[in-house]
């Protein structure tokens, strides 16, 4: 069965960025910026703002997309897409704190990021979008789907 085949996997990320510094979770192995797959019926901004709150303790508003990015692994049937947005803390002065078993949140310097085991790894991007600021964010619609005026009128 080709990968065309199997579900294809949503992971929600926010990039938040204070100064030269990034937001990252730290697990056994590796870093990854914080986020998660959306629950039913949430959206991609819930999402990142949960999923950062869960993870680092941190409150967060998502602007623009930072960029999407797509991962396939063929031997193991895995094709995930990844939506990071761009973030901004409520509270600039606030640390991060583990929040959630197996991962330590922490601002790490870009400078750092090359040397860390970023996954997927996108320590470049990073610092591309650091240089070029938040006016490079692409817009983020939300939820656009509205019923056909058909479906709006039916009654089950």
């Amino acid at each position: 069965m080709g990968l065309d085949a199997k579900p294809v996997n949503l992971r929600c990320t926010g990039l938040i960025l204070r100064r030269a510094h990034v937001l990252l979770c730290r697990r056994t192995e590796d870093w990854v910026l914080p986020g998660g797959t959306p629950k039913d019926g949430e959206s991609v901004a819930s999402c990142v703002r949960r999923e950062v709150r869960e993870e680092t303790g941190l409150a967060v508003l998502p602007g623009g997309v930072a960029f999407v990015l797509e991962t396939t692994n063929p031997e193991y049937g895995q094709h995930l897409i990844e939506i990071v947005l761009h973030a901004v803390d409520d509270d600039p002065e606030s640390e991060p704190h583990g929040a959630e078993a197996g991962l330590v949140p922490s601002f790490v310097h870009l400078e750092h990021v090359p040397s860390l085991g970023l996954r997927p790894p996108i320590g470049g991007h990073l610092r591309s979008f650091h240089a070029g600021g938040a006016q490079r964010t692409a817009a983020y619609l939300g939820n656009v789907w509205r019923p056909a005026p058909a479906e709006a009128r039916r009654t089950w």
